[in-house]
């Protein structure tokens, strides 16, 4: 069975993703970091990896988009998916809540819901949701915010559903592998890396093809490449596969403007599941 690495412990919305998604088809492994994902990814043709790249209340997951960087043209983007994120405060009901546990971007998220519901709670940042609750599961007083699977999980009731209004909180995350997937589709999307020479303009011109080709941009991150002061390197993802002569022209011509440019794959995106 393949191998699908994902950012651990078991109950973090990364396990969860892994489990919808493969099921029973595959090996879940849990990481303690994302880069040891990318790690276990490398050192095996046939492992995968699900990183987290992009939250809505957080924004984009930099040590993802700099290690696709790093291992550009080793490690390629075989399918984008997207999670709808639902949240719960874990704790022990009847208990007074002194501190509650939780990842950046679900405190983030909350903000508001805490600061009504629980103001005098200190409010403590931890790896992830799962590794909050089980904080959360050592004392009485403690409460986390995280998957309402993770109550089972670490021996915890679900107290609360933070409201938080209408503003979605959804999290993007790829699938990674050794192998760039064939895609012939029109509506694939293409991720690529791409070196501009440190001139005045040259993004400019470099994004100039894309415009003109009516090639659409649906992510572009700036990353400092290390030891370099002020240069930067470029991680995009456009919409279409290059066998599309409008993209395929546009890489061509913007290609030709970029000291490097490699690509991380041409692959399917929509997927979408519920934690």
């Amino acid at each position: 069975m393949r191998q699908v690495n994902y950012l651990g412990p078991e109950g973090t919305f990364s396990h969860i993703l892994a489990r919808k998604r493969f099921g029973k088809r595959a090996v879940l492994t849990p990481c303690p970091t994302i880069e040891a994902i990318f790690d276990r990814v490398l050192a095996s043709s046939d492992a995968l990896g699900i990183v987290p790249i992009e939250n809505s209340s957080g924004g984009t997951v930099y040590d993802s988009v700099d290690l696709l960087i790093r291992h550009a043209g080793r490690v390629f983007i075989r399918e984008e998916l997207t999670m709808d994120v639902r949240i719960a405060l874990l704790g022990c009901a009847g208990s007074v809540i002194s501190t509650i546990y939780s990842h950046f971007v679900q405190i983030k998220h909350h903000a508001d819901w805490l600061k009504a519901r629980h103001p005098r709670a200190r409010v403590r940042a931890v790896a992830s949701t799962a590794l909050a609750a089980r904080k959360a599961s050592a004392s009485k007083t403690a409460a986390a915010l995280a998957s309402p699977g993770a109550a089972e999980v670490y021996g915890l009731e679900v107290l609360e559903i933070p409201s938080v209004g209408r503003s979605p909180n959804v999290t993007h995350f790829f699938t990674i592998g050794r192998e760039s997937p064939k895609f012939d589709d029109e509506g694939q999307r293409t991720a690529l890396v791409a070196a501009l020479p440190n001139v005045c303009g040259s993004l400019y011109r470099f994004l100039g093809p894309f415009a003109r080709q009516k090639v659409n941009l649906s992510r572009i991150v700036s990353r400092p490449v290390p030891g370099h002061p002020q240069t930067y390197i470029f991680f995009l993802e456009i919409d279409g596969a290059p066998k599309t002569a409008t993209v395929a022209r546009a890489l061509r011509l913007a290609g030709a403007l970029a000291e490097s440019m490699i690509g991380l794959g041409t692959y399917p995106v929509g997927r979408r599941f519920k934690s």
